[in-house]
C-alpha cells in the first residue's frame, strides 16, 4: 500500500501508450496452449498483461519501489499474469534468434502426430510427347511413385526457481531464462536441421555423392570461388529427371559456415567480376561482366563447423540449394507438430492446498520446498528429399 492506493489501483493508472500490447510485445499469438484462445480472445487479459509489464518495467527503472514489488507478489492476479509474461518472453526469444534454415529447407507445419508420416510424390509423364499414327492408340505414360519418411522428436529441458527468489525481486526468472530457452529452440532446429546436410566428414556422404550428380570434386576448384560457383550451377543445369528430361531449377540460396560469409558476400554483392577464358588465339582473355550471382541469397549456417569435425572441412564446406518455396520436391523438409510450431514453456500444478481452502497459485512452488518448476517443450522433425536440389562441395 501506498497513499492508500492498492496495487490494482495503480495498475490502473498505468498510462496507456506506455503499456500498450504492441509496444511492449510487438506482433504474435500466445504459444501457451492454456492460454492462446484466451489470449487471443480476450482483449482485457491482454491489456492486464501489458499493463503488468508496463509495472515491471518501472520497477526495474526505478519508478517503483522494491516494498512495492513485494506487495504486488503477494495479489493473486499477478502471479497468474507472469505466466503470459514468461511466455512471451520465450517467444521473443525464439523468434529473434537469427537462423538459416528457412531460406533453405522446406518447412511443414501440420504434422499430425509423432508417428512416421510418408511424404509421397510421382514421377508423371511429363516428358517430350512423342508422334501418334493415324487411327493408332495414344502411348501409356511411364508413372512412377517415390516416397521420404521421417517423425517429429520432442525435446526439452526445465529449470526452476524458489519462492523467495521471486520474493527478493530476482525478475531473471521471469525473462532471462524463458529468452534463453526460446534461443535453445531455435538452435536445436537449426542443428538439426544443418545435420541433415553434413555428417562428420563433409557433406552427407549419402546425399552428396557423384551417384546423385551433386558433389563437386574435391580439389582447389571447389573451394568457394566463382569458378566452383560456375560449376555448382553446372551440376544444376545438368539435372535429369526419372525420364532422362532436364529438371527446371534455379540456384537461389549458397549456404556457407561462418568462416566464409565474407567470401561469399564479396561473391554475391561484387558490382561486376572480371573472368579469363582460352579464346583468342594462345594467350588468355580477361572479360569483366556484371555479377552473375547477384540474385543468391546467403545463409549462414553456424553448425557447419560443429557438426563436420574432420580437419579444416568444417570451415570450407559449402551447399547451392534451390528456393524451396519454387520447387515440387525440395532437397530438405522440417516438419513440426501441428499446434506445437513454436516452443511452448509449461509450468508444474501446485501440490499444496490453502489451509483456508482453495489451491495455492502456481507461483507460491511446491509443499515440499516451496520451488516452481517449468519446463519448455518443442517438437520437431525432418528428412532429405530430392537431391537434384541441392549442391555440396567440401571447399577444398
Amino acid at each position: 500500500m501506498t497513499n492508500g492506493k492498492t496495487f490494482n489501483d495503480f495498475v490502473e493508472s498505468v498510462r496507456v501508450e506506455d503499456a500498450s500490447y504492441a509496444t511492449l510485445f510487438g506482433e504474435g499469438t500466445n504459444i501457451s496452449q492454456n492460454l492462446r484462445r484466451k489470449f487471443q480472445e480476450d482483449a482485457e487479459y491482454r491489456a492486464q498483461i501489458a499493463k503488468t509489464m508496463g509495472f515491471i518495467r518501472s520497477y526495474r527503472e526505478g519508478r517503483v519501489a522494491p516494498m512495492r514489488f513485494r506487495e504486488a507478489m503477494t495479489t493473486s492476479d499477478f502471479p497468474q499474469l507472469l505466466g503470459g509474461i514468461i511466455d512471451r518472453s520465450l517467444l521473443g526469444g525464439y523468434r529473434m534468434f537469427p537462423t538459416s534454415y528457412e531460406m533453405w529447407c522446406s518447412i511443414n507445419r501440420d504434422v499430425s502426430d509423432f508417428r512416421t508420416i510418408s511424404r509421397s510424390f510421382l514421377n508423371l509423364g511429363d516428358g517430350v510427347l512423342g508422334t501418334v499414327a493415324e487411327k493408332e492408340e495414344y502411348p501409356k505414360a511411364a508413372r512412377a511413385e517415390g516416397r521420404y519418411t521421417y517423425a517429429v522428436q520432442k525435446y526439452g529441458r526445465e529449470f526452476d526457481f524458489s519462492w523467495e527468489a521471486m520474493v527478493n525481486d530476482d525478475l531473471n526468472a521471469f525473462s532471462d531464462n524463458p529468452v534463453a530457452f526460446g534461443r535453445a529452440a531455435k538452435r536445436t532446429t537449426e542443428s538439426f536441421a544443418t545435420s541433415l546436410i553434413t555428417d562428420a566428414n563433409g557433406p552427407n556422404a549419402a546425399f552428396f555423392n557423384n551417384g546423385n550428380g551433386n558433389l563437386l570434386a574435391p580439389g582447389a576448384a571447389s573451394a568457394l570461388s566463382t569458378t566452383s560457383l560456375d560449376a555448382a550451377c553446372d551440376l544444376f543445369a545438368s539435372m535429369i529427371d526419372t525420364g532422362n528430361e532436364p529438371v527446371l531449377n534455379e540456384p537461389a540460396v549458397l549456404v556457407v559456415p561462418p568462416s566464409l560469409k565474407m567470401t561469399a558476400m564479396r561473391l554475391v554483392k561484387a558490382l561486376q567480376i572480371r573472368a579469363q577464358t582460352g579464346g583468342g588465339g594462345t594467350a588468355a582473355q580477361q572479360l569483366d561482366t556484371v555479377n552473375l550471382y547477384s540474385n543468391l541469397q546467403i545463409a549462414v549456417a553456424p553448425y557447419i563447423p560443429r557438426l563436420i569435425t574432420a580437419g579444416t572441412i568444417g570451415r570450407t564446406a559449402w551447399f547451392l540449394a534451390a528456393n524451396p518455396q519454387e520447387i515440387e520436391r525440395p532437397a530438405v523438409e522440417l516438419g513440426f507438430l501441428r499446434g506445437h510450431e513454436e516452443p511452448q514453456i509449461v509450468m508444474k500444478s501446485p501440490d499444496a492446498i490453502r489451509i483456508g481452502g482453495g489451491e495455492a497459485d502456481a507461483f507460491s512452488g511446491d509443499f515440499e520446498t516451496d520451488s516452481v518448476r517449468v519446463r519448455v517443450r518443442h517438437v520437431v522433425g525432418g528428412t532429405l528429399g530430392d537431391p537434384r536440389f541441392m549442391v555440396g562441395s567440401f571447399g577444398q
